[in-house]
């Protein structure tokens, strides 16, 4: 099958009600079946079995999101590389085993890769780029921009669109 037939596949199989429940389980995933049955005006049963249609085709998974900030960590980092091109799935090797390293993504557009990364200081920041990212071969300029504040950070909006 193409993308696009699979993408119209796709939105068929998911219809008001699944994308309500999806929107409600993103707010707060904690909610039982039988609150979100009051919320969407449906059966408790019908509650459980869109959430496991929707988990057993992969729609949606359940996860854990950390916070940094309780975790000890003060400095959110995105990092924008321009690399060798011969050389993209090599230093995203280099990268992604990285502790700090909780994103590695392959652009378009003026830099070919962007990394998110945590840190608990600026030190440790300055040790990364220094120590770390100085000698990963094929890196040719980085730029880090330094997160002040996050306005809205919706879980699941930096993944691999198949």
């Amino acid at each position: 099958m193409t993308p696009r037939i699979c993408r119209a596949i796709l939105i068929a199989v998911i219809d008001d009600l699944d994308q309500r429940l999806i929107r409600e389980l993103a707010s707060d995933a904690r909610q039982t079946s039988a609150e979100l049955s009051h919320k969407l005006g449906v059966s408790d049963t019908t509650v459980r079995r869109r959430i496991h249609h929707l988990q057993e085709q992969r729609i949606i998974t359940s996860t854990v999101v950390p916070d940094a900030s309780k975790l000890g960590y003060s400095i959110i980092a995105i990092i924008a590389l321009q690399v060798d091109l011969g050389s993209i799935d090599e230093v995203a090797r280099a990268l992604v085993d990285y502790p700090n390293v909780r994103y590695v993504a392959d652009c378009t557009g003026s830099h070919d890769m962007f990394v998110g990364a945590w840190f608990h200081s600026s030190h440790e920041l300055t040790h990364f780029i220094k120590d770390h990212l100085a000698n990963v071969r094929g890196i040719r300029k980085s730029e880090t921009f330094v997160i002040l504040d996050v306005k809205k950070n919706e879980v699941g909006w930096l993944q691999r669109l198949e």
